[in-house]
């Protein structure tokens, strides 16, 4: 067990999810808003007190390898992310999947994927979505808030120049987003003052993205 293992292992009673059982949570609504405060609870603890500075790509290990136990199994961050809010789907520049067909934690998982989980998912860099708790109770409005703010933050629209740039995180996961016209229509769907503009435009605009800014923010 690594330092940071054994760190995260001794706080997470505190979090009230080291004796939780995920499989026992019913609907997708309970497991989603679940593994998002896991995962947002364990960066914040691990990035919290300046344990780790200057830009997320140097600490991608913290993802991989660190270790803790829920419900009497052990997870990572990448096990939470990918394998199971985003349907076991290979994380970027990756060629595996993070868990094998017949996993036992694959059982924890949501039914489908929410790409709105993006928007709710903290990493610790500064271009991630704000810090937040989310509740099974009134999710689905908790993701259109947390996904509407992100949004009006990180893209935008010239309208003369017929351009639209979209958040970087959904460059960087676009396979969870789709096409350009799938990815404009998901901005429109989200943003109703563009949708009108967007969705007349969607296949004459010019698509970019903002920069992702890696840079660590401590938390705490």
């Amino acid at each position: 067990m690594t330092a940071a293992s054994a760190r995260v292992g001794a706080e997470q009673a505190a979090g009230g999810w080291a004796d939780a059982d995920p499989f026992s949570l019913a609907g997708d609504d309970a497991r989603i808003a679940f593994w998002l405060n896991v995962y947002n609870e364990v960066v914040t603890r691990e990035i919290g007190g300046g344990r780790r500075t200057g830009t997320l790509l140097r600490h991608r290990g913290m993802f991989r390898r660190m270790n803790f136990a829920v419900g009497g199994l052990d997870y990572t961050l990448d096990v939470i992310e990918h394998g199971l809010l985003r349907g076991n789907a290979r994380p970027p520049y990756s060629l595996r999947k993070i868990l094998r067909a017949g996993d036992p934690r694959l059982a924890a998982a949501p039914s489908k994927p929410d790409p709105r989980i993006h928007f709710a998912l903290n990493c610790g860099a500064r271009s991630c979505p704000p810090r937040r708790r989310y509740e099974a109770a009134g999710l689905d409005s908790q993701l259109e808030l947390a996904t509407r703010g992100y949004l009006e933050a990180e893209c935008d629209f010239d309208r003369e120049g017929g351009a639209v740039v979209l958040p970087g995180l959904m460059k960087l996961y676009r396979s969870d987003f789709g096409s350009k016209e799938e990815q404009i229509e998901f901005a429109a769907a989200h943003l109703p003052e563009q949708a009108g503009w967007l969705r007349h435009s969607g296949g004459d605009l010019r698509l970019g993205y903002s920069r992702f800014d890696w840079t660590i923010v401590p938390a705490g």
